[in-house]
């Protein structure tokens, strides 16, 4: 009876954690509904609030582990700590510009990743969803990292231009959408 009982608790056991595989895993290669976990914790070395100034402003940024589930409407359920983020800009003058941190949105966040770059092997990236920006996409790649700071440059991601949006006008004026971040910056963790 002893042996059942272990036999049964052993299955279970394994059952269970057979479901978790770590973050290097491609969810092609996993069940439904298993979790892509931070085994090892490699994301929390970014986890934080970090800040930089450019131009006279002040950047902060928050960085979330966040565990997702796959996009709704998936014919392949599953489950994967990200990274997920939120930034707050603020004038020389004092004025706050945009604050997404008050209310960190983990359903739809401006900043996503940590992924590898395509650039570079040795670079992490994250990818970058500007708010109301006609569906504009960016990446920032993580140039140089050491744990208390990390450089971030930004790069647009090719995309289709659309004729309703309203910052053409922007755009043709000044070359570039009113994202209000960076092409460069170095961030130091708080």
């Amino acid at each position: 009876m002893k042996n059942i009982i272990l036999i049964i608790l052993s299955i279970i056991t394994f059952s269970c954690n057979a479901q978790i595989y770590p973050l290097n895993t491609s969810p092609g290669d996993i069940p439904d509904n298993a979790y892509i976990k931070d085994i090892n914790n490699e994301l929390d070395q970014y986890v934080g609030l970090w800040k930089g100034t450019w131009e006279g402003k002040t950047l902060y940024l928050e960085l979330k582990k966040v565990k997702t589930s796959s996009i709704s409407g998936s014919t392949h359920p599953y489950y994967k700590d990200r990274i997920l983020g939120e930034r707050k800009v603020i004038a020389s003058n004092g004025t706050v510009e945009i604050d997404r941190i008050t209310n960190f949105d983990t359903q739809s966040p401006e900043f996503s990743g940590i992924s590898k770059s395509l650039k570079n092997g040795n670079w992490k990236r994250i990818t970058f969803y500007p708010k109301d920006m006609c569906k504009k996409m960016a990446t920032l790649d993580i140039t140089n990292f050491t744990g208390s700071q990390m450089t971030l440059h930004l790069e647009y991601l090719p995309s289709f231009v659309d004729s309703n949006c309203q910052h053409n006008a922007y755009v043709n004026q000044y070359g570039d959408f009113p994202i209000n971040f960076p092409k460069d910056i170095v961030l130091t963790k708080q």
